[in-house]
């Protein structure tokens, strides 16, 4: 009975260790493949990458949201510069956060929209995401960033991608 008992015990404890060692590659997947100061960012915000989702859906915070679809926006003027500087100013005045927290975001969410394809599919992505995180309680410090983004850009007008973006963000919002 003894060698039975000890039999199942080691059989249960090779599927948990095998089943552990199938899973690292995805447990380990996603943050730990960016560089080095989007880890440090993800570290310090604790963001979690989960297991078989993209990394978009794993966003837990708002904020970190806002910043995302902000950098996403800014990257779809193709005659401005990266504004990470307005970005960074706008995130903290909206939402009362220390410096380094708002430049933390900003170094995720440029990250966040390389790994969603690029700044208008990753732009989709997020407004989809903002709107399951918290059906609407930050659409308007979202709208002043991306004002102050737009403000920033060329000209202060919006391009055409950036047009065709807001466009997007009204459909998923449904205030179209």
């Amino acid at each position: 009975m003894y060698y039975i008992l000890l039999f199942c015990a080691a059989v249960f404890v090779g599927f948990v260790v095998y089943r552990r060692f199938q899973r690292g590659a995805y447990l380990a997947g996603g943050v730990f493949n960016a560089p080095a100061p989007v880890r440090a960012a993800a570290k310090r915000m604790s963001y979690k990458a989960h297991p078989n989702v993209h990394s978009i859906v794993s966003i837990n915070s708002g904020e970190l949201c806002v910043a995302a679809m902000a950098s996403a926006f800014s990257q779809m003027d193709d005659k401005a510069p990266p504004l990470g500087d307005v970005i960074v100013a706008s995130i903290e005045k909206q939402f009362h956060l220390h410096p380094a927290q708002a430049q933390d975001m900003v170094t995720m969410a440029v990250w966040l929209v390389e790994q969603g394809g690029g700044p208008t599919p990753a732009f989709e992505r997020l407004t989809k995401r903002l709107k399951q995180l918290d059906h609407g309680p930050y659409f308007g410090k979202m709208m002043n960033v991306i004002g102050d983004v737009k403000n920033a850009g060329t000209k202060g007008m919006a391009s055409p991608r950036q047009a065709d973006a807001m466009g997007t963000l009204a459909r998923i919002f449904r205030t179209a």
